[in-house]
C-alpha cells in the first residue's frame, strides 16, 4: 500500500474505533483508541488471518478487563 493510502485506511479505521467506544458506553483514553485502530487497520490490511484474530481476542479481553464491560 502506498503511504497516501495507508493514511487514509488509518484515518477511516481511527473514525470506526472511536464510534466502537461510543457504541459501547467507553471512555477510552487515547492509547486505547490506538490500539484498537492498529487492530483494525492490521485487518484491513491482512484480512481475518489467524494472527488478526488472535490479537482481535486479546484487545477483546484487554479492553473487557480495563473497562469492566463485556465486549
Amino acid at each position: 500500500m502506498r503511504v497516501k493510502e495507508e493514511q487514509i485506511v488509518w484515518q477511516n479505521q481511527s473514525h470506526l474505533s472511536r464510534q466502537w467506544f461510543v457504541d459501547h458506553q467507553i471512555r477510552p483514553d487515547l492509547l486505547d483508541i490506538c490500539l484498537v485502530t492498529d487492530v483494525l487497520v492490521q485487518f484491513c490490511q491482512l484480512g481475518p488471518t489467524k494472527e488478526v484474530k488472535e490479537r482481535m481476542e486479546t484487545m477483546k479481553q484487554y479492553l473487557s478487563k480495563k473497562y469492566g464491560k463485556k465486549i
